[in-house]
């Protein structure tokens, strides 16, 4: 009630002008487009849509540092999966300039490297990893493909590779790359021209946990993993771009063998963690995230189901969660002083969201 009086108190005395956008990308089986674009008041969470942009099964975007790109991956099979990038016109919405194959099926995640102008995306099916150079934006066919190999103990999700994310360390020196299928995180050194060294290392994570999402700090003193079919989060000092793992915690209670863990993000301020568990159960987990980089559980939140992905938008006072089985991306208000989260009701419908990026308008 008090919250509900509050948004009325913004709404009443703030100009409802939207200040940042919010770009939603889907799963597209259902016929919906694939981007869909959202004016975002950020004061109060409002927001109304936009524009829309055709993109197959856009499961995972990524935004240029200044804006001005997007990129967004097609997760699928049988020859159609591909990375997309779009340029953003003087009116500020994108529109489609290239689009290439990644050649490994099912993309489901891209990083643009800012320095050498390069794509790195994680392929899931067959576990590899593909390298694209760009030119003013448009993607130049696949300079690398490389394919990694190995099993873990899980009989039917561990069985081969299983390539999962693309991050690129805090210096952008390095590539990490994690393997849900081998329990491993690669490390790969970055070339002058934005290709990877092929001799990479690799961080083991215990068997059976498979590492799905992995974020930094700011600093990059500290890692946090969040592993898919075990519900854990794992924590790792990080020095001179190698990890050591120094703290692990339970993301998802639920008493069932394999959970299905999807997302994990700092705050803007870097003082709370949040993961999602959207197969066993549909809640966030919110850790605080102590002075030494450790973290503290502080709540677990009830959400959609199948919160797949979600983002704090940039003032860290409202957590939007993509809920794909309920077909809304859910708006939470966030609490920085004790990491509550209160659902505003302020949904936004979508069909299938599955990726979550805000952009200054």
């Amino acid at each position: 009630m008090l919250f509900g009086l509050v948004l009325s108190f913004l709404s009443f005395f703030l100009p409802d002008s939207s200040t940042h956008q919010l770009i939603v990308g889907s799963y597209t089986q259902s016929g919906n487009p694939g981007l869909e674009i959202f004016d975002i008041n950020i004061a109060n969470g409002h927001s109304k849509k936009a524009y829309e942009l055709l993109n197959p099964s856009a499961s995972y975007q990524h935004l240029s540092k200044d804006g001005k790109l997007l990129f967004s991956v097609t997760e699928e099979a049988g020859g159609k999966a591909a990375v997309s990038s779009y340029r953003r016109k003087a009116n500020g919405e994108f529109e489609r300039i290239s689009s290439s194959q990644t050649i490994g099926t099912g993309p489901c995640f891209v990083v643009y490297r800012e320095a050498s102008k390069t794509l790195y995306t994680a392929n899931y099916f067959g576990g590899s990893l593909s390298v694209f150079k760009t030119e003013n934006g448009k993607i130049l066919p696949v300079s690398q493909h490389i394919k990694y190999t190995g099993t873990s103990v899980h009989p039917t999700r561990q069985n081969e590779a299983h390539a999962h994310m693309t991050i690129l360390s805090p210096d952008q020196n390095y590539l990490f790359v994690t393997d849900l299928g081998t329990d491993k995180i690669y490390r790969h050194k970055i070339l002058v021209d934005g290709t990877v060294d092929e001799n990479f290392t690799f961080t083991p994570i215990p068997a059976g946990q498979g590492p799905r999402h992995l974020t930094m700090n700011a600093a990059g003193t500290h890692a946090y993993l969040i592993n898919e079919l075990k519900g854990l989060v794992n924590v790792f000092a990080v020095k001179n771009n190698e990890l050591k793992m120094v703290q692990s915690l339970v993301a998802d209670t639920t008493n069932v063998p394999d959970k299905g863990s999807a997302d994990i993000h700092l705050s803007p301020n870097g003082k709370w963690l949040i993961s999602s568990n959207r197969v066993s159960s549909n809640q966030v987990t919110v850790f605080a995230v102590q002075g030494n980089g450790m973290l503290k559980l502080v709540n677990f939140t009830n959400v959609g189901r199948k919160p797949r992905n979600f983002t704090f938008d940039p003032s860290g006072r409202f957590v939007y969660v993509a809920c794909q089985d309920d077909h809304k991306v859910q708006v939470w208000a966030f609490n920085n002083k004790t990491g509550a989260l209160t659902d505003t009701h302020q949904d936004i419908a979508v069909k299938a969201p599955v990726c979550l990026h805000f952009i200054k308008k």
